[in-house]
């Protein structure tokens, strides 16, 4: 038998006469079809009616059979969290999408809409969080990776199983502290390219290689720097000033100034000058004036490296880290 049609899909389904599936529909791009699970009696989810009684949220449970490959389909889930007064699924705070528009026939009631708002909510589930289901149309039989053969009423049993789970309060508090350290991340390196471009601007004199973006032009927040973007900034005449004959913009002499002071303080305060190298250097006038234009011209030549370069590594993790691909695991 091969699955053609999302009609095919659902006789070979046989879950549109099940007590347990409600509103089931046939997609209109997909060999697949879509259907309505209450969630569990007792649960406080089950509890939310609208004002003629009928549940105002339930599971949503897609199941959908990929054009096969070699005779086999992969097949497509989905467990959702479905409110009845949204017509299509929208990724938005919960806090949003439990606010159903005023008068709406399918809204919950006042007293469910509270329960709604304070209880927890379900993980939405897709494929990668399911293990993978095929169907293979020459024995017509779905069956799993490791060659299980299972019903599709069963298949999407289990994907409602796995969704139900996820309410419970062990898996939302390691979902939590994974969503935190996730989070965590975003926000350093969003952030951290944000503070590495203004520190190399602020304190050294680097801009941009394209002019239009000199000139305030619209900055890409996702744009891949690259070390060539940037640029030593023209000097500005009368704008110079030197260390021990070393020449240097006002902006950079004052910035090297300070990390050549903190270095010199923290050596003279964590390192023997008793003996070595050092001593050598602290005990002869000559060699330590040499050794403050070295660690001056070295703070003028790494830093701005050291931020160019962080900003473009970050720069290339911003993408990466806007949407932390997360497989459930429950």
């Amino acid at each position: 038998m091969t699955l053609v049609t999302a009609e095919d899909v659902i006789g070979r389904a046989g879950i549109k006469t099940s007590s347990e599936f409600e509103d089931v529909t046939p997609m209109s791009e997909y060999a697949g079809f879509y259907a309505f699970r209450r969630y569990p009696r007792g649960s406080a989810l089950a509890s939310v009616l609208t004002s003629d009684g009928r549940p105002a949220v339930r599971c949503y449970l897609s199941f959908i059979v990929k054009p096969p490959t070699g005779g086999i389909s992969r097949i497509d889930l989905h467990a959702w969290l479905w409110r009845r007064w949204l017509e299509a699924r929208l990724l938005a705070p919960s806090r949003e999408l439990d606010q159903a528009p005023p008068g709406h026939p399918d809204a919950p009631t006042p007293p469910c809409a509270a329960v709604l708002a304070r209880t927890r909510k379900p993980v939405d589930l897709d494929t990668i969080d399911a293990r993978p289901f095929f169907y293979d149309h020459a024995e017509d039989i779905f069956h799993d990776d490791e060659g299980n053969v299972f019903s599709p009423a069963q298949i999407l049993e289990e994907m409602y199983s796995r969704h139900c789970r996820t309410l419970r309060l062990g898996f939302r508090i390691r979902w939590n502290l994974g969503s935190a350290v996730r989070w965590v991340i975003s926000r350093a390196v969003w952030r951290g390219q944000d503070a590495a471009m203004w520190a190399l601007f602020k304190f050294y004199d680097v801009e941009l290689s394209d002019k239009k973006l000199r000139e305030g032009g619209p900055l890409n927040p996702l744009h891949k720097y690259k070390p060539s973007d940037f640029r030593r900034a023209t000097d500005k005449p009368g704008e110079r000033s030197q260390f021990f004959g070393f020449q240097s913009s006002q902006k950079s002499f004052f910035t090297n100034l300070i990390v050549v002071a903190i270095t010199c303080l923290v050596l003279y305060w964590r390192a023997p000058f008793d003996r070595g190298l050092l001593g050598w250097i602290y005990n002869n006038t000559a060699l330590s004036t040499a050794a403050l234009v070295l660690c001056f011209l070295v703070a003028d030549s790494l830093g701005p490296w050291l931020l160019i370069r962080a900003v473009c590594v970050l720069s290339r993790l911003r993408d990466a880290v806007m949407f932390l691909v997360r497989k459930v695991r429950v």
